[in-house]
């Protein structure tokens, strides 16, 4: 009788084990895979279209190099935003108009050490919210799980502020 309860509970064993793998239905999020993948977020700032290659008319008559001079395939961010916004080359003062919406935003207030600061932030954050022990455990744990009180039901945002009487859009229809 022994055996045969011993071979009952392996199988009951190997059952339960099977269950708890993912498989080609693992519904995690791709962020919970990236973040799964490695400890470093990724920088949405790093990745920036390529200027493309000019040829010049004259391939005799190119200057010549100066170490740690620009390049005109150089990226300039900045400069190529300030050309697309207002059709000027070069830093352009703002307008009478901006200026109320500059001081409002707090335009050239910011941190520069803003990254720093919020990696930090969020080291402590994650610290104090690890996840479920168990999930901890078996090595489970998601950015949901750690952010969960964290995120924005804009449903239930959209309630709130329509009962303070702030004007919002309506939602898109869920398709």
């Amino acid at each position: 009788m022994a055996p045969q309860f011993y071979r009952v509970a392996a199988l009951i064993a190997v059952a339960v084990l099977a269950g708890c793998g993912g498989g080609a239905g693992d519904d995690r999020t791709l962020i919970d895979r990236i973040a799964s993948s490695s400890n470093v977020a990724p920088n949405e700032f790093a990745v920036l279209p390529q200027k493309p290659l000019v040829l010049p008319d004259d391939l005799t008559a190119l200057p010549e190099p100066v170490p740690g001079a620009t390049s005109r395939a150089d990226l300039t961010p900045n400069a190529d935003a300030l050309r697309a916004l207002s059709g000027q080359d070069g830093r352009a003062a703002p307008i009478g108009s901006d200026n109320a919406l500059l001081a409002t935003v707090g335009a050239g207030q910011a941190r520069p050490d803003i990254r720093a600061v919020l990696a930090a932030e969020d080291a402590a954050y994650r610290e104090d919210n690890r996840g479920l022990p168990l999930d901890r455990l078996l090595g489970r744990v998601t950015e949901r799980d750690i952010y969960e009180d964290e995120l924005l039901d804009p449903e239930a945002e959209l309630r709130r502020l329509r009962a303070q009487g702030v004007w919002v859009p309506q939602l898109p229809a869920e398709q």
